[in-house]
């Protein structure tokens, strides 16, 4: 039963963590289009975006047996 608690408490961060993600990645290509940068600093952003969507396509892939157990309501009924 603790194995069991401590699986679903990993499944629920991981889903968070992946909400989060988007949103964090997001926020820097939105830095990247509307802030002025050195050359220098535009390539460390988009190096920084480059790896945040990594991680997002990462987290979208551990989300997905979270989301299997989701189902909206029309697949319901």
């Amino acid at each position: 039963m603790k194995k069991y608690c401590w699986f679903l408490l990993s499944l629920f961060l991981i889903s968070c963590a992946s909400q989060r993600q988007k949103a964090v990645c997001s926020e820097i290509e939105y830095r990247l289009e509307n802030l002025g940068h050195s050359p220098d600093q535009r390539a460390f952003v988009e190096e920084e975006l480059r790896q945040c969507q990594e991680q997002q396509k990462e987290y979208a892939k551990s989300d997905v047996l979270t989301n299997k157990a989701k189902k909206s309501i029309y697949e319901l009924y």
